[in-house]
């Protein structure tokens, strides 16, 4: 008996499931290779091993085959795992690798993680096995429309939506039992929507509303309502809702989070959320309203808790249950930036506010008909703010200092993590200052840049009723603009930016009377060595280079290239000029 019990022992050492486990396993299609993203990383890299469909595979099998790598340095640490090919990271279309299966670890000094079935078939998984996966999910390409005097219902299924979904006036769309996924499809902007007009249902009844989880296509998911909605019992990942004037909401023991959103946006309506949990809490304050507060802080729980308890002139209507709002604890990359967590406020011009040291993640301002100036406003440290009838005194917000700018003339100096939307005919002067996001509505105005910079977010759109219906504005000055090729959007709207160049010599000298060509067009370097000159952009070619070539005396002294993310001004160093 007892050389039995040794051997169901050793049987049981030999299959140690792994503290780490296998959370997801998604196709990026930016790059056209499978993720598997881990819920933590074990620390030690070495003799791992890979099952797939329960027979081990090489995690490096050399070129036209799989090779399996961490996703990014060790150092950092990683989050998990590619699979991909060589050269390193290549996509799988030509690799036999199948897109369903099941996917299971071995880690030294762990053991094995869970087994996880995967099936990317319906997701845009694309390789060269032969293995032919069942389909899964019900695709519906283009926008969604429910029709007015329309039930719609979508029970019992897993549907990929690529593109908005609009709930007509009189129309109803029950979502129910559903594992319901979104993507942008042909939506140029960054958010998916559902649009529930006046008079219009969107019911979500025991059911998990998700984005699409990656690439270019991926989508945040946002809800623009101005009908009724209901969420029961479902776990959603809605990046903001939004509560217009007459529009009602009920949310019962449901949750609205995702990894950087989750936002209940209240401007109007009647909203009730009972046993549920969300991400952030935005809250406007209207024209004459008083807005109180000190202390305030992300991380709470809400027992019963009125709106009219922290704006008691609110003309809306808001009860919190039972709900708990998220304590901001984004970190790395979206510690600061667009991303929601804990209180926003939108705040009327003709408000009176005070707020004093408070947490918050944004603070929105209006500026409209008027000249105003603004000075050191910094995210994650305490900065104090006088406008109008509006205090802010030792508040900290940790997102982002957003701004709605109407036919004003805006300066603003040595701050960080601006959010700037520019209408009508403005003129919004940057100081020493850095913008993270930048979506200009309606604007025909001029942006004028000092020794600043531009990171992170943008949409320049045009066409599109929701967002702006049209954008031809002008940039200049000193800026530079980083880390936005990626995540820029742009569609039908223009923009004239001025680039400035230097041309010097060797030692530094300005080199005058250089021509500069661009676009068909010559210019002439003055006594500093300095020329200017206007580009216009538009949806085509804000990101193709454009060649500058500069001549002295008819010989070539330099060449280089330009594109609407070019820093300005340009400076460029020669070599012996011809005098």
């Amino acid at each position: 008996m007892k050389s039995v019990l040794i051997v169901l022992l050793g049987a049981l050492c030999s299959v140690q499931v792994a503290a780490t486990e296998i959370m997801d396993v998604r196709w990026e299609p930016d790059i056209g290779v499978i993720h598997i993203l881990l819920d933590s990383w074990p620390g030690v890299w070495d003799g791992w091993r890979f099952y797939l469909n329960g027979v081990e595979i090489p995690m490096e099998g050399g070129f036209g085959k799989p090779v399996i790598r961490p996703n990014a340095p060790l150092s950092q640490p990683p989050t998990g795992l590619f699979v991909g090919s060589l050269p390193w990271l290549s996509g799988l279309e030509k690799v036999d690798f199948p897109c369903c299966g099941t996917i299971r670890l071995y880690i030294p000094g762990e053991g094995y993680t869970n087994e996880f079935h995967y099936n990317l078939a319906d997701l845009g998984c694309r390789t060269a096995a032969e293995v032919e996966c069942p389909r899964e999910w019900t695709v519906h390409e283009g926008d969604l429309v429910i029709r007015e005097g329309e039930v719609h219902t979508i029970e019992g299924k897993k549907f990929f939506q690529k593109g908005n979904v609009y709930v007509r006036e009189g129309a109803t769309l029950v979502i129910r039992d559903t594992e319901f996924m979104m993507a942008r499809g042909g939506v140029s902007t960054v958010h998916v929507y559902f649009f529930v007009e006046p008079g219009a249902k969107l019911i979500i009844e025991k059911s998990t509303i998700r984005h699409y989880p990656g690439g270019t296509e991926a989508g945040l998911i946002c809800v623009m309502n101005r009908g009724e909605v209901r969420i029961a019992d479902s776990d959603t990942e809605i990046h903001y809702l939004d509560m217009s004037d007459g529009a009602s909401l009920e949310m019962v023991n449901s949750t609205m989070v995702n990894p950087i959103g989750g936002l209940l946006q209240v401007t109007g309506g009647k909203t009730y959320v009972v046993d549920s949990t969300i991400g952030a809490l935005g809250l406007y304050v209207p024209a004459g309203a008083h807005l109180t507060a000190s202390g305030l802080h992300s991380g709470m729980y809400f027992e019963r808790w009125d709106v009219h308890q922290l704006i008691p002139e609110a003309d809306y209507e808001l009860v919190l249950e039972r709900t708990t709002l998220l304590k901001d604890e984004l970190k790395g990359e979206y510690r600061h930036g667009p991303y929601e967590r804990g209180w926003i406020f939108f705040l009327d011009p003709d408000s009176h506010v005070r707020l004093e040291k408070c947490e918050l993640r944004k603070v929105f301002l209006e500026i409209r008909d008027e000249r105003a100036e603004f000075h050191d406003l910094k995210v994650g440290t305490p900065s104090s703010l006088e406008y109008r009838d509006i205090v802010l005194e030792g508040v900290t917000v940790m997102g982002q200092w957003p701004f709605e700018i109407h036919n004003s003339h805006v300066t603003i100096y040595d701050s960080n993590y601006l959010f700037l939307q520019p209408s009508g005919y403005s003129i919004v002067e940057l100081v020493r200052s850095h913008m993270v996001e930048f979506i200009p509505r309606n604007f025909f105005g001029t942006m004028i840049f000092e020794d600043s910079s531009w990171t992170e977010a943008g949409e320049i759109i045009g066409g599109v009723p929701y967002h702006s219906e049209a954008n031809s504005f002008s940039m200049r000055g000193s800026l530079r603009i980083e880390g936005l090729r990626e995540n820029l959007q742009w569609k039908d709207a223009w923009v004239r930016r001025e680039f400035e160049l230097f041309l010097v010599d060797e030692r530094g000298r300005p080199v005058q009377g250089a021509e500069v060509r661009v676009r068909g067009r010559s210019y002439h370097t003055d006594s500093r060595g300095h020329a200017a000159f206007w580009l216009t952009f538009n949806e085509e070619n804000y990101a193709e280079p454009t060649e500058v070539e500069v001549r002295l005396h008819g010989k070539l002294l330099a060449r280089t290239t330009l594109d609407f993310f070019s820093p300005s001004p340009i400076e460029l160093r020669v070599t012996s000029p011809p005098f």
